[in-house]
């Protein structure tokens, strides 16, 4: 069996192996009244290993595959809104980012779209390649329902999440040791917020 396909079946039913979640979040308030019909603009990632991975587009031809820290998606108006106990996988953490790696080759930040290969359809493909399941339909359930009807949603409406840049990475590293500053003198700065520093998000290469 090749890694390929050992990765299809790594899935374990029982406790004994690491923790697959779905973390979903809400990229518009209006979810809070669509969520309960089962449709809504959610973002998505995939938590195993105390790293959550998801997918975002740019305009290269790279892998759109980022990783941060555990409901810390980038955005300013993601709101975390629930984690879901989707499985357990076999797979070692090195066995793991191969395997997104792997999926990094297919969800190129340019082939981004928002409604047919988009963040959770990426998390979807993580979820069976890791645990034998998909993520739950309802995350993409307004994009399935758009494409069968052949209607778009305005682009501008939900504009994807953006992978990190270098750029991105080192003004985010500086405003962390800002905070973290900050933080170790707050008579310095005494405005400084009382929340830990965040991450700042990786890209998967």
């Amino acid at each position: 069996m090749n890694d390929d396909s050992r990765a299809l079946f790594a899935g374990s039913g029982s406790s004994s192996g690491s923790a697959v979640r779905l973390n979903v979040y809400d990229l518009l308030q209006q979810n809070d009244w669509t969520y309960w019909c089962g449709v809504g603009v959610f973002h998505s990632g995939v938590e195993v290993y105390d790293t959550e991975y998801a997918f975002g587009g740019h305009e290269y031809d790279a892998p759109g595959v980022f990783a941060t820290k555990p409901h810390e998606a980038p955005g300013q108006n993601v709101a975390f809104r629930e984690s879901i106990l989707c499985g357990y996988t076999d797979l070692p953490r090195e066995e793991v980012h191969a395997v997104v790696q792997q999926l990094g080759a297919q969800y190129k930040g340019n082939r981004y779209h928002l409604l047919q290969m988009n963040c959770n359809h990426f998390s979807s493909d993580l979820c069976a390649r890791l645990t034998g399941q998909p993520a739950p339909s309802w995350i993409n359930r307004l994009a399935s329902i758009a494409v069968s009807l052949h209607c778009l949603l305005p682009t501008g409406w939900v504009p994807p999440l953006r992978p990190p840049t270098a750029a991105d990475a080192a003004a985010a590293a500086m405003a962390e040791e800002r905070e973290r500053r900050s933080l170790l003198n707050p008579l310095e700065n005494p405005g400084a917020s009382e929340q830990p520093p965040r991450a700042a998000p990786r890209l998967i290469t």
